[in-house]
Protein backbone atom coordinates (compact mmCIF):
# COMPACT_ATOMS: atom_id res chain seq x y z
CA UNK A 1 0.00 0.00 0.00
CA UNK A 2 1.09 3.46 -0.82
CA UNK A 3 -0.86 5.90 1.12
CA UNK A 4 -0.97 3.92 4.26
CA UNK A 5 0.74 1.78 6.54
CA UNK A 6 -0.35 -1.62 6.84
CA UNK A 7 0.16 -2.96 10.91
CA UNK A 8 -0.59 -6.48 10.29
CA UNK A 9 2.00 -10.16 10.23
CA UNK A 10 3.22 -8.45 7.23
CA UNK A 11 4.01 -4.70 7.96
CA UNK A 12 7.08 -4.61 5.49
CA UNK A 13 4.98 -5.25 2.63
CA UNK A 14 4.07 -1.87 1.94
CA UNK A 15 5.51 1.44 3.12
CA UNK A 16 7.81 -0.06 5.99
CA UNK A 17 12.03 0.02 5.15
CA UNK A 18 13.18 -3.92 3.89
CA UNK A 19 16.82 -4.34 3.71
CA UNK A 20 18.25 -3.88 0.08
CA UNK A 21 17.66 -7.10 -1.77
CA UNK A 22 21.01 -8.71 -2.96
CA UNK A 23 21.36 -10.70 -6.15
CA UNK A 24 19.92 -13.49 -6.94
CA UNK A 25 17.17 -15.82 -4.63
CA UNK A 26 13.64 -16.12 -5.60
CA UNK A 27 12.24 -15.91 -8.44
CA UNK A 28 8.83 -14.14 -9.47
CA UNK A 29 7.71 -14.51 -12.98
CA UNK A 30 5.06 -12.06 -14.41
CA UNK A 31 2.62 -13.33 -17.30
CA UNK A 32 0.68 -11.29 -19.38
CA UNK A 33 -2.38 -12.87 -20.48
CA UNK A 34 -4.39 -9.48 -21.12
CA UNK A 35 -4.25 -9.85 -24.93
CA UNK A 36 -2.37 -6.47 -25.18
CA UNK A 37 0.86 -4.70 -24.31
CA UNK A 38 0.82 -3.59 -20.97
CA UNK A 39 3.70 -1.38 -19.08
CA UNK A 40 4.95 -3.69 -16.41
CA UNK A 41 6.46 -1.90 -12.82
CA UNK A 42 8.19 -3.41 -9.59
CA UNK A 43 9.15 -1.26 -6.72
CA UNK A 44 11.77 -1.92 -3.38
CA UNK A 45 10.02 -1.28 -0.20
CA UNK A 46 11.24 1.84 1.01
CA UNK A 47 11.97 3.39 -2.16
CA UNK A 48 10.77 6.63 -3.47
CA UNK A 49 8.67 6.51 -6.89
CA UNK A 50 11.81 7.28 -8.64
CA UNK A 51 13.19 3.58 -8.38
CA UNK A 52 10.82 1.84 -10.43
CA UNK A 53 11.35 -0.84 -12.90
CA UNK A 54 9.40 -0.26 -15.93
CA UNK A 55 9.18 -2.21 -19.40
CA UNK A 56 6.87 -2.98 -22.05
CA UNK A 57 5.76 -6.53 -22.08
CA UNK A 58 4.19 -7.83 -25.01
CA UNK A 59 0.29 -10.14 -25.18
CA UNK A 60 0.96 -13.45 -24.16
CA UNK A 61 4.73 -12.72 -22.89
CA UNK A 62 6.61 -13.40 -19.59
CA UNK A 63 9.14 -11.73 -17.43
CA UNK A 64 11.04 -12.93 -14.17
CA UNK A 65 12.45 -10.76 -11.83
CA UNK A 66 15.02 -12.39 -9.06
CA UNK A 67 15.17 -9.77 -6.58
CA UNK A 68 16.36 -11.23 -3.65
CA UNK A 69 15.88 -14.02 -0.63
CA UNK A 70 15.13 -11.04 1.80
CA UNK A 71 13.37 -8.71 -0.51
CA UNK A 72 9.96 -6.35 0.36
CA UNK A 73 8.23 -4.95 -2.60
CA UNK A 74 5.49 -4.69 -5.13
CA UNK A 75 4.83 -5.41 -8.51
CA UNK A 76 2.12 -3.86 -10.62
CA UNK A 77 0.96 -3.39 -14.30
CA UNK A 78 -0.70 -0.92 -16.55
CA UNK A 79 -2.59 -0.61 -20.12
CA UNK A 80 -3.21 2.46 -22.54
CA UNK A 81 0.69 3.72 -22.35
CA UNK A 82 4.31 3.01 -22.61
CA UNK A 83 7.55 2.68 -19.87
CA UNK A 84 8.77 5.39 -22.06
CA UNK A 85 5.40 7.52 -21.65
CA UNK A 86 3.20 7.16 -18.68
CA UNK A 87 1.06 9.47 -18.59
CA UNK A 88 -0.79 7.75 -20.91
CA UNK A 89 -2.00 6.04 -18.24
CA UNK A 90 -3.66 8.70 -16.28
CA UNK A 91 -0.97 8.09 -13.59
CA UNK A 92 2.67 6.67 -13.22
CA UNK A 93 4.57 4.08 -11.17
CA UNK A 94 3.36 2.91 -8.15
CA UNK A 95 0.76 5.59 -7.22
CA UNK A 96 -2.53 4.91 -6.35
CA UNK A 97 -5.26 3.49 -8.68
CA UNK A 98 -2.85 -0.15 -9.62
CA UNK A 99 -3.59 -3.59 -8.47
CA UNK A 100 -0.24 -4.48 -6.57
CA UNK A 101 0.72 -7.99 -5.90
CA UNK A 102 2.94 -7.28 -2.65
CA UNK A 103 5.46 -9.79 -1.07
CA UNK A 104 7.85 -9.52 2.01
CA UNK A 105 10.48 -12.89 1.51
CA UNK A 106 11.59 -14.34 4.46
CA UNK A 107 9.37 -12.93 6.99
CA UNK A 108 8.61 -14.31 10.40
CA UNK A 109 9.37 -18.24 10.32
CA UNK A 110 11.17 -17.96 7.44
CA UNK A 111 8.19 -17.57 5.52
CA UNK A 112 7.51 -15.61 2.91
CA UNK A 113 4.45 -13.42 2.84
CA UNK A 114 2.01 -12.35 0.37
CA UNK A 115 -1.23 -10.28 -1.02
CA UNK A 116 -3.04 -9.02 -3.76
CA UNK A 117 -4.08 -5.58 -2.77
CA UNK A 118 -6.80 -3.51 -3.98
CA UNK A 119 -6.42 -0.98 -0.96
CA UNK A 120 -5.23 2.48 -3.36
CA UNK A 121 -7.16 1.37 -5.71
CA UNK A 122 -7.24 -1.42 -9.09
CA UNK A 123 -7.19 -1.31 -12.64
CA UNK A 124 -6.30 -4.64 -13.67
CA UNK A 125 -7.14 -8.33 -12.79
CA UNK A 126 -4.37 -10.11 -11.03
CA UNK A 127 -3.25 -13.51 -8.91
CA UNK A 128 -0.16 -15.03 -7.17
CA UNK A 129 0.62 -18.63 -7.97
CA UNK A 130 3.36 -20.32 -5.40
CA UNK A 131 5.18 -23.10 -6.97
CA UNK A 132 6.84 -25.50 -4.93
CA UNK A 133 7.66 -25.65 -1.62
CA UNK A 134 6.22 -26.16 1.78
CA UNK A 135 3.67 -24.54 3.75
CA UNK A 136 4.38 -23.01 7.22
CA UNK A 137 0.57 -24.00 8.50
CA UNK A 138 -2.37 -21.81 8.51
CA UNK A 139 -5.46 -21.40 6.74
CA UNK A 140 -4.23 -18.94 4.20
CA UNK A 141 -0.79 -20.99 3.78
CA UNK A 142 0.32 -21.09 0.57
CA UNK A 143 -3.10 -19.81 -1.38
CA UNK A 144 -3.80 -18.11 -4.33
CA UNK A 145 -5.04 -14.33 -3.76
CA UNK A 146 -7.09 -13.18 -6.61
CA UNK A 147 -8.63 -10.05 -8.17
CA UNK A 148 -10.41 -11.32 -11.53
CA UNK A 149 -13.50 -9.24 -11.18
CA UNK A 150 -13.83 -5.84 -9.72
CA UNK A 151 -17.28 -3.41 -8.69
CA UNK A 152 -18.13 -0.38 -10.76
CA UNK A 153 -16.12 2.74 -10.22
CA UNK A 154 -17.80 5.71 -8.95
CA UNK A 155 -17.64 8.59 -11.46
CA UNK A 156 -15.25 10.48 -8.90
CA UNK A 157 -12.95 7.44 -8.24
CA UNK A 158 -11.92 6.83 -12.08
CA UNK A 159 -8.70 7.58 -13.46
CA UNK A 160 -8.90 8.38 -17.23
CA UNK A 161 -5.86 7.97 -19.66
CA UNK A 162 -5.54 11.51 -22.41
CA UNK A 163 -8.24 9.88 -24.79
CA UNK A 164 -10.98 10.33 -21.80
CA UNK A 165 -10.78 6.07 -21.53
CA UNK A 166 -10.77 4.60 -17.39
CA UNK A 167 -7.98 2.90 -16.40
CA UNK A 168 -8.57 2.95 -13.26
CA UNK A 169 -10.30 2.81 -10.14
CA UNK A 170 -9.42 4.74 -7.06
CA UNK A 171 -10.12 3.67 -3.31
CA UNK A 172 -12.16 5.33 -1.11
CA UNK A 173 -9.30 6.44 0.35
CA UNK A 174 -7.06 7.70 -2.47
CA UNK A 175 -10.17 9.24 -3.35
CA UNK A 176 -11.17 11.34 -0.02
CA UNK A 177 -8.34 10.91 2.01
CA UNK A 178 -9.98 10.92 5.17
CA UNK A 179 -8.58 9.49 8.61
CA UNK A 180 -11.95 7.46 8.77
CA UNK A 181 -11.98 5.60 4.90
CA UNK A 182 -7.40 5.68 4.83
CA UNK A 183 -7.55 4.22 8.76
CA UNK A 184 -4.87 6.89 9.88
CA UNK A 185 -4.75 9.35 13.15
CA UNK A 186 -7.91 8.50 15.30
CA UNK A 187 -8.60 5.63 13.20
CA UNK A 188 -5.70 4.15 12.98
CA UNK A 189 -6.46 0.66 14.82
CA UNK A 190 -8.46 -2.52 14.18
CA UNK A 191 -10.69 -1.63 16.90
CA UNK A 192 -11.71 1.73 15.40
CA UNK A 193 -11.38 1.04 11.71
CA UNK A 194 -13.64 -0.79 9.31
CA UNK A 195 -14.56 -1.50 5.93
CA UNK A 196 -16.15 1.58 3.99
CA UNK A 197 -18.74 1.02 1.62
CA UNK A 198 -17.13 1.25 -1.36
CA UNK A 199 -14.41 -1.78 0.53
CA UNK A 200 -17.01 -3.79 1.17
CA UNK A 201 -18.11 -4.08 -2.67
CA UNK A 202 -14.37 -4.69 -3.30
CA UNK A 203 -14.52 -7.45 -0.68
CA UNK A 204 -17.54 -8.84 -2.65
CA UNK A 205 -16.07 -9.30 -5.84
CA UNK A 206 -12.34 -10.52 -4.53
CA UNK A 207 -12.61 -12.03 -1.37
CA UNK A 208 -9.28 -12.68 -0.86
CA UNK A 209 -7.79 -9.81 -1.98
CA UNK A 210 -6.87 -6.94 0.30
CA UNK A 211 -9.72 -4.37 0.65
CA UNK A 212 -8.78 -1.58 3.32
CA UNK A 213 -5.98 -1.56 5.73
CA UNK A 214 -7.01 -3.76 8.03
CA UNK A 215 -7.91 -6.80 6.32
CA UNK A 216 -5.22 -9.45 7.37
CA UNK A 217 -7.48 -12.56 7.86
CA UNK A 218 -8.74 -12.88 4.63
CA UNK A 219 -6.17 -11.78 2.57
CA UNK A 220 -2.48 -12.45 4.25
CA UNK A 221 -0.84 -15.69 2.65
CA UNK A 222 2.69 -17.12 3.74
CA UNK A 223 4.47 -19.99 2.08
CA UNK A 224 7.67 -21.62 2.01
CA UNK A 225 7.29 -21.16 -2.03
CA UNK A 226 10.50 -21.43 -4.47
CA UNK A 227 8.93 -18.95 -7.15
CA UNK A 228 6.29 -16.85 -7.24
CA UNK A 229 3.88 -16.35 -10.81
CA UNK A 230 1.68 -13.43 -10.86
CA UNK A 231 -0.91 -13.88 -13.33
CA UNK A 232 -1.95 -10.39 -15.50
CA UNK A 233 -5.62 -11.16 -16.39
CA UNK A 234 -5.40 -14.36 -14.98
CA UNK A 235 -8.31 -16.52 -16.72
Amino acid sequence: MLNIIKISLIAGLAGLAVAAPVSGGKTINIKNNCGKTVTLGWLTNGQSNDHTTLLDLDAGASHSITPGNNWGGRVWARDQCSHSDMTQCGTSGAVSPATLAEFLFNGAGSQDYYDVSLVDGFNLPMNIVPNGGQSGGGKYSCGTPSATSFPSCPSANEVKDNSGNVVGCKSACSESGSPEDCCTGEYNSPGKCAANAFAKLVKADAPTAYSYAYDDATSTFACGASSYTVNLCPA
